[in-house]
């Protein structure tokens, strides 16, 4: 190694030479934060114009940072790969958008994500594709003395950790002064780098977001990345869907009737359904017993309600049958056995009983839901925010407009429940949760949408006469749309985006 180079950088360097063979983990990781610690100055001259070379070559380095991270965390070469594909097409377009003043920072980033593959030459290798030790010297000069400190203190400090480095610690940035952000103001709210905001700033809070969607978007096919911006922010968009979707299922397919132009929910019909059938009349006859009495219960109540939809709308529906069935079941039994709002008689108890019969008889009879209930116990839902609340709210006419009856109803139910579910304040002081089964429902159906947005596109963009119907009018009555020939597609699909994003929030993944 140049021993010309100041003696602080040189044996930070000659550490993480060395850490490359002793500790390959705590090297990986170590320049994986240097990367992102880095990306901020290299997107200072970024454009407004996300088709530009400058928007696509800094592109390219995030799919080589994020892919430098997945690549510490987890053997499988093809992140390492990923992370040098990178690395090597912003280098290949370097002479496009080179600018002198961030010239050093952008080889160190560059070199920093080659380095991720061990077989990489050496850091001062003349052989390397960058002299990353000489880079590294000139970027912190830049930096101040006091900044150039701290980045090589945090180096070593990387590099010290007896296990593989963690990122559930807030990501400290070493050079000031700088804006805690990924992106200068100017392109903040640009909508193609909405999730590389948020993916790190995740890094910055010490909560990054979740490990299984950056290792899907970072496997990203070549030829998308190869596209450009836009075209991998809508890549990620779907990935995003088809998590939730995976993260909620429900024994029914969604599907676009080509007649009408609107969604419509079909449900995985129950295996023995005479057995079905023989549960809900047991329902049935309980209910009936208990509203006949003076046993507390109304045909006001919500659990007589939910009931009542249960025995009519899902009678042949088995998975929206077991999540009302389950919610149910739970309230009659704190309302029985905690709150003592209900006297615990005989006609109260045997409609509990029948209850939870229906639940298990459902499960039993069918696999799928039964699965299902099982993914869903695991999930652990947070609270809503109240601006989610409100795009919730806002939503929900444009729902209900581009859904047959069937399923427009259940988000008019749904909705709402889930709203005044998280606005409920809890006895224990803890913060309001939405309702699971109404969350199970929407998020999951939302998310199967979105995954058909392109398809409702083109089924709606068939001739002028959608401009006409009466889902174009009720969506313009929300808000949502301008005057003028605008599709569906363009009005429904970012509000599709936005509810899939309040799930993932809900899941935890984001």
């Amino acid at each position: 190694m140049d021993q010309n180079l100041p003696l602080r950088l040189y044996n930070v360097l000659a550490k993480l030479d060395h850490s490359r063979t002793s500790t390959p983990a705590q090297y990986q990781a170590a320049l994986a934060k240097l990367t992102l610690r880095l990306l901020p100055l290299v997107a200072v001259g970024l454009p407004e114009n996300v088709t530009s070379p400058s928007c696509r070559d800094f592109l390219h380095l995030l799919r080589g940072s994020i892919n430098q991270l997945n690549a510490t965390l987890n053997p499988d070469q093809r992140f390492a790969a990923g992370a040098i594909a990178g690395a090597k097409a912003s280098w290949m377009m370097r002479p496009k958008v080179f600018l002198a003043e961030q010239s050093s920072t952008y080889l160190c980033v560059v070199r920093s994500i080659q380095l991720t593959s061990l077989d990489a030459s050496p850091l001062t290798s003349d052989e390397s594709i960058l002299n990353f030790a000489e880079a590294l010297e000139e970027a912190c000069v830049k930096f101040g003395t006091e900044a150039q400190n701290a980045l090589l203190n945090s180096i070593e400090t990387d590099l010290s950790k007896p296990d593989k480095v963690q990122f559930d610690a807030p990501l400290e940035l070493t050079f000031a002064p700088f804006d805690r952000d990924l992106l200068p103001r100017k392109v903040r709210f640009v909508g193609v780098w909405s999730f590389w905001r948020e993916w790190y700033n995740g890094f910055l809070a010490g909560k990054p977001v979740d490990w299984e969607l950056q290792r899907r978007i970072a496997l990203i096919d070549d030829a998308v990345w190869q596209s450009g911006p836009e075209a991998v922010a809508a890549e990620i968009e779907r990935i995003k869907a088809e998590m939730l979707s995976e993260k909620l299922p429900m024994a029914e397919t969604i599907e676009l009737n080509p007649e009408t132009g609107q969604f419509r929910a079909v449900p995985i019909p129950v295996e023995n359904a005479p057995y079905m059938s023989a549960l809900l009349s047991q329902i049935e006859d309980a209910l009936e017993d208990c509203l006949g009495g003076h046993n507390g219960l109304s045909e006001r109540a919500g659990d007589v309600k939910k009931l009542g939809r249960v025995l009519t709308k899902y009678r042949d529906d088995p998975q929206n049958a077991e999540l009302t069935l389950t919610r149910v079941a739970s309230s009659l039994r704190a309302q029985l056995h905690e709150s003592r709002e209900l006297p615990d008689n005989e006609d109260n108890l045997a409609l509990l009983n029948a209850v939870e019969e229906g639940v298990r008889g459902i499960r039993a009879n069918h696999p799928e839901v039964a699965a299902n209930r099982e993914q869903l116990a695991q999930q652990a839902l947070k609270a809503l925010s109240p601006e989610d609340k409100k795009v919730l709210e806002e939503a929900l006419p444009v729902l209900a407009a581009i859904s047959e009856p069937e399923l427009a109803e259940d988000f008019e139910q749904d909705i709402p429940e889930l709203i005044n579910d998280a606005l409920l304040p809890l006895p224990d002081g803890a913060p309001p949760l939405p309702g699971a089964d109404a969350a199970t429902r929407v998020f999951s159906r939302v998310s199967k949408m979105a995954l058909l947005q392109e398809q409702y596109g083109k089924l709606t963009r068939k001739g002028a006469e959608w401009f006409d119907s009466d889902t174009r009018k009720t969506v313009q009555l929300a808000g949502l749309v301008g005057g003028g020939a605008v599709t569906a597609a363009v009005t429904v699909g970012p509000k599709l985006i936005e509810l899939v994003q309040i799930g993932l929030r809900v899941l935890g993944v984001l």
